[in-house]
């Protein structure tokens, strides 16, 4: 079992200048209670959550999530582990039946699902499973799923940006070289390695992860390691940020061990509407939302009409207005995490008229582009 810290320490400001507001406009129809807004509003919280809710993401290299579920007693609580900061969240029985009414999400990192204690009840892509107390689940960005706060557990969650990974897997290669067996089956380090290839970036891939041997065994050797990464957060001093990437370094090694656990790769396959979903979504993203039916057509060998109908099943928006959604966003973030000019964001963008961009600015966020960056600096980041 993982000890509860007792007292929140303030995060490091230092830490959130890079934070990106979940938006102000999220339909109330996606049920989130006004204690998470406030705290997915406060300028330090590190969870940055898109607007549909399809998409988590992180503003830290890692972050952990200790949840405990106690169903029976009304117990619901989170406690959420950066390099930087750590806080508690409690939930109530309310607030916890929202949850049951938001839909599968997928995350721009690596997750991994470690269950301490009872079973938890996992919806992936369109199967649900319930992995026990020793087992886990190392997801890629791509999975979309959700956990059920019901019955009795508590799991941990480890979520790990790209350059977390990047540097965990550096020591891996180091040692790898002067292996005198190299471990090209492990599936573990496989998944991590893909995360970082391009051309696999539309694959659906989770790994299961059983124990060979009793749980408790396996969660005596876990358990400490868990627990050292939360006390070096909550205590910090010279040597726990690489005290902590050591830790994770241990527990990776604990999880593509075979004689711990016998682990299961599962590509899922969407379905062909998803995938050219995900596909629009990133070549969206890559030319700033400057695509137009004609390219994305071209690009995609299918017929633009039918590329616009399975945009509007997703968004609700045509092409055009996604592509709007999409580079409007980008001046959000530049606004709020640079110091570059309006007139030098603008240019990047590909806008040739800046009273076009103002009012279609002011239209999406309800403020002009000086007044939203003049409101985000006033939290003092």
């Amino acid at each position: 079992m993982i000890n509860h810290p007792k007292t929140p320490r303030p995060a490091d400001p230092a830490a959130s200048n890079t934070h990106i507001h979940i938006s102000k406009n999220i339909p109330p129809e996606y049920y989130f209670s006004p204690e998470e807004l406030q705290l997915l509003s406060d300028p330090s919280n590190p969870l940055v959550i898109s607007q549909d809710l399809s998409q988590y993401g992180i503003q830290t290299p890692f972050m952990i999530l200790l949840e405990t579920c106690r169903e029976q007693d009304g117990l619901f609580n989170m406690f959420q582990f950066t390099q930087h900061s750590y806080r508690p969240l409690q939930l109530d029985k309310k607030v916890v039946d929202f949850t049951k009414k938001r839909p599968l999400h997928r995350h721009s990192c690596i997750e991994i699902m470690y269950v301490l204690q009872g079973c938890v009840t996992n919806h992936v892509e369109n199967q649900v499973f319930t992995y026990e107390a020793g087992e886990c689940c190392i997801m890629n960005k791509n999975i979309r799923h959700s956990e059920d706060f019901t019955g009795d557990f508590q799991a941990v969650f480890l979520m790990m940006r790209d350059d977390f990974i990047a540097e965990l897997l550096a020591e891996y290669y180091e040692m790898a070289a002067v292996a005198s067996k190299p471990d090209d089956a492990n599936l573990v380090l496989q998944l991590f390695q893909d995360s970082q290839n391009q051309s696999l970036q539309f694959d659906k891939v989770y790994l299961d992860c059983f124990p060979v041997i009793p749980a408790d065994r396996i969660l005596e050797k876990t358990a400490p390691l868990f627990n050292s990464i939360l006390h070096e957060i909550i205590n910090l001093q010279p040597g726990s940020l690489f005290y902590i990437k050591g830790a994770f370094s241990r527990l990776l090694q604990l999880m593509t061990d075979p004689g711990l656990f016998s682990i299961n790769r599962i590509h899922s396959e969407s379905d062909n509407q998803e995938y050219l979903f995900s596909k629009i979504t990133h070549i969206m993203k890559s030319s700033h939302g400057r695509c137009t039916r004609e390219e994305l057509s071209s690009q995609l060998h299918y017929n633009g009409e039918y590329l616009n109908r399975i945009i509007k099943k997703y968004t609700g928006k045509t092409i055009l207005e996604y592509g709007q959604s999409v580079y409007l966003e980008e001046a959000r973030i530049m606004l709020a995490g640079t110091d570059k000019s309006i007139s030098a964001i603008i240019d990047e963008l590909g806008f040739s008229n800046r009273s076009h961009f103002y009012r279609l600015f002011e239209k999406a966020y309800g403020q002009t582009p000086l007044d939203y960056r003049r409101q985000y600096k006033s939290t003092g980041l």
